[in-house]
């Protein structure tokens, strides 16, 4: 569920592992899709945060165009009616 995924979302975001934020970002992209069909896995504000923020913190080369575009999509699904995904200052 939404919660479990994200438990393993922030483990990652947490990580300074190489790779562990792209990581998270694979898992947010896998709770995107599954949510179209198992809507007990559609991603929240804090989903999203966690995985803007893990970017943020990896000091990946295209990080910032990661964060940027993980930051446009969640404006994008909030604008289109999922009230779940309500950027606030944390996403900014």
């Amino acid at each position: 569920d939404t919660k479990t995924f994200s438990a393993v979302i922030n483990a990652y975001a947490k990580s300074s592992d190489k790779g562990s934020a792209s990581k998270a970002e694979q898992l947010l992209a896998e709770m995107e899709k599954r949510s179209m069909k198992e809507i007990h896995l559609k991603p929240n504000t804090v989903t999203y945060n966690t995985v803007i923020n893990a970017l943020a913190k990896s000091n990946e080369f295209d990080g910032p165009g990661r964060t940027e575009a993980i930051l446009r999509n969640m404006m994008e699904r909030y604008r289109s009616g999922e009230g779940d995904v309500k950027p606030n200052t944390i996403s900014f």
